[in-house]
C-alpha cells in the first residue's frame, strides 16, 4: 500500500510527509538550509564576541571612574570668583573637649564649613534661650467657655492675629483657633489636663520672645479663661522668656535662640545645656583629616581593583594560550589607559614640593604584584597632622596669573602650563588672544577664553573681567588628583570618553551584523520553502506514476485472466 506525499508544518518549519521515494527529504532540506545559514552562524559568533568585549569595556569604564572618583574630593576646585565648590582640604572638623572630662557633646553641637578658620576656642554656656510659656486657670476640658469676643495675640517679632471666640467654644476649640494662625503670630497653644482640670498653655515658637494678648471686642477672653488677671497681666507664667548667653574666649555673646550661626564665621553652634560652675568646653577647629585620609585609601583600593582587572586581561596560560576571561587581551585602550595612569603614579606632579613629591613620600608603595599598599600608615598620619599644606600641594593644582581679573574656570587637562597670554582689548572687550604670536590656540566669546580643540590648551577655559590690552603671565601646576581625574575622564566619561566611543562603535557593528544574520536566515527559510515545495511535487509525481503503474499492472493482469 502506498501513501501520497504532503506538507506538514511544526512551528515555523515545514516538512514533507508520506514520502514514497525512499529519500530522507527532511535531512536533505536541513543540510541545504544549514549550508545557507552557515554564514549567519559565523556572524553570531562575532556578535557574541563583541558583546563580551562591550561588557569588559563597561567594567573597565566603571573601574577607571572609581579611581577618578576617589581623587575628585582632593582635586582643586575651580578658581572662579563666583564658585562655591570646595574640596576635602577646605573642609573643617570640630572637636569638643569638656574641662572636667565629661561628654562635651551634651553641652554643644558644632558644624563647621570651609569658611571656618583652624583655631581653638574656650566656650562656657551661662544660660539657654527659653520660650515664654503662660497658663490659664484650670477648668472643664469639654465645657463651653461661654465667652463671645475677639482677642489679639502675637509673640515678639510675630504678626498680631485676631482670634474669634464664640460662647459654645471649648478650651480645645480655642487652642485649635490659636494654632490655625500660629505661623503668623508665633504663638502656639496646648491643652494640658491634670487632676484639677484642663489648662490652656500658650508658648512662643521662638526663644526670648514675649506673648502679647489684648481684647479687640466683646468679652475679655484672656480674663475669662484665666490667662490674665484684672489688670491685664498674665496670671500664671510657667516660664519666662530669656536669651541665650555664652562666653567665647572671655567675650559674652547674647542671642535670641540656642542656634548661633553668625557669631564665629564658618561655625554653627547649637547650645544644648548650660555649663556648670567652673566648667568650660574647648572647641578645636581643624582640617577634616578623616575625609582626606579616606580619599587616599579609597584611591589605593580603587587602583588595586583596576590593576586586578588589567592583570586578568593580560593573562597567558602555561601553554602560551590566552586565557578565556582575557577578553581585552592586547587591547589598545586598556594598554593606553594603564600606561598613562602608571606614568602619573610613578612621577611627581609639578604642583608638588620637596616634602611630598611622590606617593612614596605619603607612605604608599607598589608590592611585587604591582598593587598599591599603604606601607607606612604612620608616615601618612604624621603628614596629615603636621604638614597638611605639603599634602594638599601634592594633590591640588596651583593656578597663578599676574592679572587678578583672569580666573581659571575649567581645568580638564592633565598638562601643566607656563605661558604668556597676549590680550588685545577694545573698549574693555576682548578682541583677540594669542600665545607666542599664535592666535589659533584660544577662542574668545565675550569674556570667556577657551582652549581651542586639538591644541594643547584644549580643556582649559578662563574668564577675563575688565579686559585691557597686555600680556598676562599664566602658570598652571597640575596636582596629582587633577591629573588623575582629567586623564581618566578622557577614557571613562560615559558620554564622550574613548571607551564609550568604542562601545558605541561595537554596538553599531553588532546591530548591523544582527540585521545581516536575520536577512541570511530569512533567505534560508525562503529557500527551505522552495525545497519543501519541490520535494513535495516530486513525491506527488512519483505517487502518480506509481498509481499509473498499478493501474497498468491491474489491466494487464485482467487481460491474462481473460485469455485463459
Amino acid at each position: 500500500m502506498t501513501t501520497t506525499s504532503a506538507v506538514s508544518t511544526s512551528g515555523s518549519t515545514s516538512h514533507v510527509t508520506g514520502t514514497i521515494s525512499g529519500l530522507d527529504t527532511d535531512a536533505l532540506i536541513e543540510a541545504a538550509v544549514a549550508q545557507k545559514t552557515a554564514r549567519a552562524d559565523t556572524i553570531d559568533v562575532k556578535v557574541t564576541a563583541n558583546q563580551a568585549k562591550v561588557a569588559a569595556y563597561q567594567t573597565l569604564q566603571t573601574l577607571l571612574q572609581a579611581v577618578s572618583d576617589s581623587m575628585s574630593s582632593l582635586a582643586a576646585a575651580a578658581y572662579s570668583s563666583v564658585s562655591t565648590t570646595t574640596n576635602a582640604f577646605d573642609e573643617k572638623q570640630a572637636y569638643l573637649t569638656a574641662s572636667d572630662g565629661s561628654d562635651a557633646t551634651d553641652i554643644l553641637a558644632i558644624s563647621a564649613d570651609s569658611d571656618a578658620i583652624a583655631a581653638a576656642y574656650d566656650i562656657s554656656v551661662t544660660q539657654l534661650a527659653k520660650a515664654m510659656k503662660v497658663a490659664s486657670a484650670a477648668q472643664g476640658a469639654t465645657a463651653a467657655l461661654g465667652l463671645d469676643g475677639v482677642m489679639s495675640l502675637s509673640a515678639s517679632g510675630g504678626t498680631a492675629v485676631e482670634i474669634t471666640v464664640t460662647a459654645d467654644m471649648t478650651l480645645g476649640g480655642l487652642a485649635s483657633a490659636i494654632n490655625a494662625q500660629a505661623t503668623a503670630s508665633g504663638v502656639t497653644a496646648t491643652v494640658i489636663t491634670g487632676a484639677a482640670g484642663a489648662q490652656l498653655v500658650l508658648s512662643t515658637s521662638g526663644a526670648n520672645q514675649q506673648v502679647t494678648l489684648s481684647t479687640v471686642s466683646g468679652d475679655d477672653i484672656g480674663l475669662g479663661v484665666g490667662l490674665t488677671d484684672a489688670g491685664g497681666a498674665f496670671a500664671s507664667v510657667l516660664q519666662a522668656a530669656q536669651p541665650s548667653i555664652v562666653v567665647i574666649d572671655g567675650l559674652t555673646v547674647q542671642g535670641d535662640s540656642n542656634e548661633l550661626t553668625d557669631v564665629v564665621p564658618g561655625l554653627s553652634i547649637s547650645l544644648l545645656q548650660a555649663t556648670t560652675a567652673g566648667q568650660s568646653v574647648t572647641l578645636d577647629i581643624e582640617a577634616n583629616y578623616d575625609d582626606i585620609k579616606t580619599s587616599i585609601t579609597d584611591f589605593v583600593s580603587a587602583y588595586n581593583a583596576l590593576r586586578a582587572f588589567v592583570t586578568t586581561n593580560q593573562t597567558v596560560g602555561s601553554d602560551g594560550a590566552v586565557a578565556d576571561d582575557a577578553v581585552l587581551f592586547a587591547d589598545s585602550i586598556l594598554r593606553d589607559a594603564g600606561r598613562q595612569l602608571n606614568a602619573v603614579l610613578s612621577g611627581a606632579p609639578s604642583s608638588a614640593g620637596d616634602e611630598v613629591a611622590n606617593l612614596a613620600d605619603l607612605g604608599i608603595s607598589f608590592d611585587a604584584d604591582n598593587q598599591l599598599v599603604l606601607s607606612s600608615e604612620t608616615t601618612l598620619d604624621n603628614l596629615l597632622l603636621t604638614d597638611l599644606a605639603s599634602v594638599a600641594s601634592f594633590f591640588e593644582t596651583r593656578f597663578t596669573a599676574d592679572n587678578a581679573n583672569l580666573k581659571l574656570l575649567k581645568n580638564a587637562t592633565a598638562l601643566s602650563f607656563d605661558f604668556a597670554l597676549d590680550v588685545t582689548a577694545v573698549d574693555g572687550t576682548i578682541a583677540g588672544v594669542s600665545v607666542n604670536g599664535d592666535s589659533s590656540l584660544f577662542t574668545v566669546s565675550g569674556s570667556l577664553i577657551t582652549g581651542a580643540k586639538g591644541t594643547i590648551y584644549e580643556g582649559l577655559s578662563f574668564a577675563l573681567a575688565s579686559a585691557t590690552s597686555g600680556t598676562i603671565a599664566v602658570k598652571i601646576d597640575q596636582g596629582f588628583a587633577n591629573r588623575i581625574t582629567s586623564l581618566l575622564n578622557g577614557f571613562a566619561n560615559t558620554t564622550s570618553g574613548v571607551i564609550q566611543t568604542q562601545i558605541a562603535s561595537l554596538e553599531d557593528i553588532d546591530a548591523s551584523l544582527t540585521t545581516k544574520a536575520d536577512e541570511i536566515r530569512g533567505d534560508a527559510e525562503d529557500y527551505r520553502a522552495r525545497l519543501v515545495a519541490r520535494y513535495a511535487a516530486m513525491e506527488t509525481e512519483l505517487y502518480a506514476a506509481q498509481t499509473l503503474q498499478s493501474q497498468i499492472e491491474a489491466i494487464l493482469g485482467a487481460s491474462s485472466d481473460d485469455d485463459s
